[in-house]
C-alpha cells in the first residue's frame, strides 16, 4: 500500500536524484556508443565475428575482477568523487580508442580498463541513491533508474550506429568520450557531496566483505532464486546484443541497422516493464517462468528468419520478457537487509556480468561455425530448457535469521 503512494514525481522532486539519473543516462549512452563503435571497428579490422563479440564480452567479464575488488571504493572515499573520477578516466580512455592505427591488443586492453571503472561507479551511484532516499522512495527511485538505464541503452545503440554512418568510428568514439565529460560535470553541479562516514570494521578486507556477500546470497533460498531467475532472463537475450553487428553484416545491413538490432531487446524491456507494472504485485513473480519463455520463443525463430525487419520485431518481443529483471531487482532490494546490500549487490552484479560475458564468448565462437542467427537461437533454446529446474520462491523469515547471523554491523 505504501509503495502505491510514492510517485515518480515525488522522487524526481529531489535535485540530487535528478542529477544522478541524468548522469547515469549519459554514462549509459556513452557505454553503448562505445560498444557498437568498437565492435564495428574490430569486425572491420579483423573480419572475425568472434573478435567483435569478444568486445562485448570483455565489458562484462571485467566485472569478475572489478566487481569484487573495486566496488568497495565508495565505502572508503566520497561517493560523488568516485563517480566523477571514474567518468573522467573513462572519457580519457575512450579518447585513446579514437586514435587511428591502434593494434587490436591495445584496443582490448583499453576496453578492459574502461570496464574495470564501471563497478566502482555503479556501486557509488547505488550507495549515494540509498543515502539520499530510504524506504519505498528508494525502491521507486531504483525502478526509475532501471528505466533510465534501459532507455540509455536504446538511445546509445541507435545513436552509435547513426554516428558511425555520419562521422565514422573514430568520430563516434570522441562523442562517446564527451558524454562522460558531461556526466562528470552534471554530477559536480547537481549532486551534493554528502557528509561521508567510512564504515569499516577492524580487520575487514575487500575479500572478507565479498565472501560475506556470497554467503548471504547463496545461503538464502529466496535470494538465490531471485538471482537465478535474473541470470537466466539476462542470458536469454544477451546474445542479441553481442551478435547484432554480425547478424546485420550477414544480412547485408549497415551500421545503422546494427544499432537498431542491438537496441531491439532494450526497447522490448521498456515496453514489457510498462505492461508488467500493471500486473498485481503479488502475481508478478509467479510469471517468471512465462516471462523467460516469452523471451526465448521469438529468438528461436531467428535461425529461420532472415528478414531484418521481422528480426527487429522478434527481438523487441524477446526484450519484453526480460522485464522480469525489474521485478527481480526490486524484490532483491527489499529482501536484503540494508546494512548488507552493498556486499550482496557486489556479488550479484559480478555474477550477472560474468555469466553474460561467458554467454557472449560462447555465442561468438558458435557464430563462427553456424552463423550469428543460429547462435542467437541456440542460446535461447538452452535458456528455455533451464526454466523447469528453477524454483519460484516467495519472501520468508529466512532474512530475519540472516540479520541475526550477520549482526547489525554486518560482520560474522
Amino acid at each position: 500500500m505504501q509503495t502505491a503512494r510514492v510517485r515518480y514525481r515525488d522522487v524526481l522532486g529531489v535535485r540530487d536524484v535528478r542529477g544522478l539519473l541524468v548522469s547515469d543516462g549519459l554514462s549509459t549512452v556513452g557505454d553503448q556508443i562505445a560498444r557498437i563503435a568498437v565492435a564495428l571497428l574490430v569486425l572491420e579490422r579483423s573480419g572475425s565475428t568472434f573478435a567483435a563479440s569478444a568486445t562485448y564480452a570483455l565489458s562484462y567479464l571485467t566485472w569478475m575482477v572489478g566487481g569484487p575488488l573495486l566496488s568497495g571504493l565508495p565505502d572508503r572515499y566520497p561517493r560523488r568523487t568516485v563517480m566523477v573520477v571514474c567518468d573522467l578516466l573513462r572519457a580519457a580512455l575512450i579518447a585513446v580508442l579514437a586514435m587511428p592505427g591502434l593494434s587490436l591488443w591495445i584496443v582490448f586492453a583499453v576496453l578492459a580498463a574502461v570496464g574495470m571503472l564501471s563497478p566502482p561507479s555503479d556501486a557509488a551511484r547505488s550507495a549515494l541513491l540509498a543515502d539520499l532516499l530510504d524506504g519505498e522512495r528508494y525502491v521507486v527511485a531504483n525502478a526509475l533508474n532501471n528505466v533510465v538505464a534501459q532507455a540509455g541503452q536504446v538511445i546509445g545503440f541507435l545513436i552509435g550506429g547513426a554516428l558511425v554512418v555520419a562521422i565514422d568510428v573514430q568520430g563516434a568514439l570522441l562523442v562517446d568520450a564527451a558524454t562522460f565529460v558531461v556526466s562528470a560535470l552534471v554530477l559536480q553541479l547537481l549532486v551534493s557531496e554528502l557528509p561521508f562516514e567510512r564504515v569499516r570494521a577492524a580487520g575487514a578486507t575487500a575479500f572478507t566483505e565479498a565472501a560475506a556477500g556470497v554467503r548471504l546470497v547463496m545461503g538464502n533460498p529466496r535470494l538465490r532464486s531471485l538471482l537465478a531467475w535474473g541470470l537466466l532472463s539476462a542470458c536469454s537475450v544477451i546474445a542479441t546484443e553481442g551478435l547484432a553487428v554480425s547478424v546485420a553484416r550477414e544480412e547485408g545491413g549497415g551500421p545503422f541497422v546494427a544499432g537498431v538490432l542491438t537496441g531491439s531487446a532494450p526497447i522490448g524491456f521498456l515496453i514489457g516493464s510498462w505492461l508488467l507494472l500493471k500486473v498485481a504485485p503479488a502475481r508478478r513473480e509467479r510469471l517468471f517462468p512465462l516471462l523467460v519463455l516469452a523471451s526465448c520463443a521469438p529468438l528461436l525463430l531467428s535461425a529461420v528468419i532472415d528478414d531484418l525487419r521481422v528480426l527487429v520485431v522478434l527481438w523487441v518481443l524477446a526484450g519484453c520478457g526480460n522485464a522480469l529483471q525489474l521485478v527481480a531487482n526490486s524484490a532483491f532490494v527489499q529482501d536484503v537487509p540494508s546494512h548488507l546490500r552493498g556486499r550482496a549487490f557486489g556479488f550479484a552484479g559480478a555474477a550477472m556480468f560474468a555469466v553474460q560475458g561467458v554467454v557472449l564468448l560462447l555465442g561468438g565462437a558458435l557464430a563462427e561455425v553456424t552463423g550469428a542467427r543460429v547462435a542467437v537461437a541456440v542460446a535461447a533454446a538452452l535458456c528455455a530448457i533451464c526454466v523447469p529446474f528453477l524454483p519460484v520462491t516467495h519472501a520468508t523469515d529466512d532474512l530475519a535469521q540472516e540479520r541475526r547471523r550477520f549482526g547489525r554491523s554486518g560482520q560474522r
